[in-house]
């Protein structure tokens, strides 16, 4: 080939590739990922990634030649770009987004870092006081020069000097920033012995390890699913292959990093997800696409890292929403992708949970790849669950908020001194602050939400667009004085927390502490160590957390994921409260969990405090097969938005029309229904008025070919912005 496609990375520019020609002696050395030196007009020279290569270029194009190959070790493949390829086809967007989502870019700017060491090569020429730094060097061997320079109690004037007369070597290398660094205290240990369930369900599962669709271990919470994942990836790493080790959040895939590095080592694991230094980042991969990594631990990001030669992918808390980027493009599934990535690599995909997707469940018992354990770890009894009626108790709750019988558990909790964590699914001090004059609700100016009150900030915030304000001195309604803050957050229960127990030791945990980079692990290493008494917070803490001391859970409000308007609204409430209230009781002591309802009739509620999931899936498969909700159909969402709210319509309406006239033509009417468009049940967001179009996909791969063709080929004016959202999680 005489051209090369390069991916260039300029600032301001976005991410484009561009044809150059290759130099005669690079012909037998370029490779698709290699990054590469090129000119690039003013700029100068540029660093860039080759992604392929071309005999032909438009005779109206000069080609310009690559100056040089920058690292001859590729940081990629052709499998991975083809892997990127079918992720814009089916997410219904454009390559090159795709590209920049999925390779960090700073990846180019060669981000490597490098110390300085020093090493003995002689004493003969020496003076008496470099003979005696000479003879340090000599017992410690090879050393970095700073800490040599500062152990020697020397100047690096001398040591040059020392060079200068050949008696010492001075090296470059590279160091590995290893983001493993922060569990610096992690011992090695052997792996656990299987009890007779678990023992059985991995030989189970080894039998299945060639089925071509995915296996579904739903094992209850404390039943140990992970030692099971454990004992597997023993197995693969024997046979000389690798693991991808998927945790839908942040602090449950540090958590499990830490895990594996016990059971495996620090040196063949790696962890991978957006909080991680670009510099870190640099070091994984390479030591990825190089197969010197066995094991590589992640969130959702960690799907498209170029790990090698894999024998096992496992998606734990697979019925998580977190493995959905919702924002930016391309909106994809991390679940998704890591079935395609087994596919590529005809590699066994697990998927765990305690409470599976509806359709992970329905596919796996239909496929006879359904694997259970229904007991937990060496029979250990499930936690007892109270559901305290608010309507009956809430009039004497502290503050409205905290019953009676919660409390008591509390201060007996404390008194026995064990653990406790309280929920309460949103975070912020208050969910809406509303005029008592004439019930005007503060809304972000942006969004069509209210705004929410962070007490420790002093701040309204808006959790969708990040749009701030000071608390107004009066209604922007009416001018009254009477705005109060109404509704709860997590803040609002620290705050109401420790004005009850003022000797407890509280702390919080959700998204807003993660502007500190590893704070989440902080708190938890702290929570697991016992030094935090009560941990107050979202959904983070619900799953994942195995601390055999917490022997109560309290849910704040057990309602608030059953209110949404979604389809999925029962489904996710029920995961979330089956999931806190295993946190509870796994250790040798019984748990026990409270629910605080305002409904405590609801099915979904009654399911989850018996823990039935069966009971669950039964009442649920029902409803969304006479709706056609997923798994019987696929769901495709189209939004859009405009500043101008009759413009977002009338493009709305028009777009439907045609979806509505090709599905005729085709006839799929009957296999793509078309509903909308309509208001979005948030209407306005950051600054855009909204109308979706919701697509129920029964064709299967036809129907969502069909789908993709169509909105490649719509065009929109400048105005109007289109979004194509593939198998959303939600449709607020």
């Amino acid at each position: 080939m005489n051209y090369a496609l390069v991916l260039v990375n300029i600032k301001g520019l976005g991410v484009k590739t561009f044809s150059y020609l290759i130099p005669d002696d690079m012909k037998e050395k370029i490779k698709i990922g290699q990054a590469v030196l090129v000119p690039f007009g003013r700029q100068g020279l540029v660093n860039a990634f080759v992604v392929g290569f071309s005999d032909y270029l438009d005779e109206s194009i000069k080609a310009k030649k690559i100056n040089k190959i920058l690292d001859e070790t590729p940081l990629f493949s052709l499998k991975y770009l083809k892997l990127l390829e079918w992720v814009a086809n089916y997410y219904c967007c454009d390559f090159v987004t795709v590209l920049n989502m999925a390779i960090p870019m700073k990846l180019i700017d060669k981000n490597s870092k490098t110390e300085f060491s020093v090493e003995y090569v002689k004493s003969e020429g020496a003076t008496k006081r470099q003979l005696e730094i000479l003879e340090k060097l000599k017992q410690t061997g090879r050393f970095p020069l700073i800490d040599f320079e500062r152990i020697a109690k020397t100047t690096r004037a001398t040591m040059k000097k020392l060079e200068s007369i050949g008696c010492v070597k001075f090296h470059t290398d590279e160091i590995y920033r290893n983001p493993l660094s922060i569990f610096s205290d992690i011992k090695q240990e052997p792996l656990a012995t299987l009890s007779k369930e678990q023992e059985e369900v991995y030989l189970q599962i080894k039998k299945k390890l060639n089925s071509p669709n995915p296996l579904l271990l739903h094992g209850v919470t404390a039943s140990g699913k992970t030692e099971v994942y454990f004992k597997l990836i023993d197995d693969v790493i024997k046979q000389g292959k690798n693991v991808l080790f998927l945790a839908p959040e942040i602090a449950l895939a540090s958590q499990l990093t830490k895990r594996l590095a016990r059971k495996f080592g620090v040196e063949d694991v790696a962890i991978w997800h957006s909080s991680i230094s670009d510099g870190e980042k640099y070091d994984v991969w390479k030591r990825l696409y190089n197969n010197e990594i066995k094991i590589l631990a992640g969130a959702r990001s960690a799907v498209f890292a170029p790990l090698q030669n894999i024998g096992l992918i496992i998606v734990d808390e697979e019925h998580e929403s977190a493995y959905k980027q919702t924002n930016p493009a391309p909106r994809y599934d991390a679940r998704t992708i890591a079935k395609k990535l087994s596919q590529y690599y005809k590699a066994p995909l697990i998927l765990g949970s305690a409470t599976p997707d509806i359709s992970s469940y329905y596919y796996a018992s239909n496929n006879n790849n359904l694997f259970e354990m229904l007991k937990r770890y060496n029979n250990a009894p499930m936690a007892k669950i109270k559901v305290i009626n608010m309507q009956e108790y809430g009039k004497a709750a502290y503050k409205s908020v905290i019953s009676k019988p919660l409390q008591t558990e509390i201060t007996e909790t404390l008194n026995n001194q064990k653990q406790i964590i309280l929920l309460i699914n949103r975070r912020g001090f208050s969910t809406y602050t509303q005029c008592k004059a004439c019930g005007h609700v503060i809304e972000c100016p942006n969004c069509a939400i209210p705004m929410i009150w962070h007490a420790a900030d002093k701040k309204l915030k808006c959790h969708y667009c990040g749009q701030e304000s000071s608390f107004p001195d009066e209604c922007p309604n009416c001018g009254s004085d009477a705005l109060r803050n109404s509704g709860m957050g997590t803040q609002k229960i620290e705050m109401l927390i420790k004005e009850l127990y003022p000797d407890a030791k509280i702390e919080r945990i959700d998204s807003d502490i993660l502007t500190r980079k590893n704070a989440h692990i902080e708190v938890l290493n702290r929570f697991q160590k016992g030094e935090i008494d009560i941990l107050v917070g979202t959904q983070m803490i619900a799953k994942g957390l195995d601390n055999p001391n917490v022997t109560l859970v309290g849910v704040i409000s057990a309602d608030a994921s059953f209110n949404l308007p979604d389809f999925r609204a029962a489904e996710r409430g029920f995961q979330l409260l089956t999931q806190v209230a295993g946190r509870a009781g796994r250790g040798a002591y019984t748990g026990d969990v409270i629910f605080q309802t305002y409904n405590p009739d609801f099915y979904a509620l009654e399911s989850a405090k018996e823990q039935n999931y069966e009971k669950f899936y039964n009442t649920e498969i029902t409803a969304r097969e006479e709706f056609d909700y997923p798994p019987f159909s696929q769901i495709i969402r189209v939004i859009i938005s405009c500043e101008n709210n009759f413009r977002a319509e009338k493009s709305a309406m028009e777009i439907a029309m045609r979806l509505n006239t090709m599905t005729d033509k085709f006839g799929f009417s009957e296999y793509l229904s078309i509903l909308g468009p309509s208001p979005c049940v948030i209407e306005r967001l950051n600054g855009f008025f909204r109308f979706q179009i919701l697509i129920k996909n029964k064709l299967n791969e036809k129907g969502h070919s069909f789908v993709s063709k169509f909105f490649d080929k719509i065009t929109m004016p400048k105005d109007i912005r289109l979004a194509v959202d593939v198998d959303p999680i939600d449709i607020l």
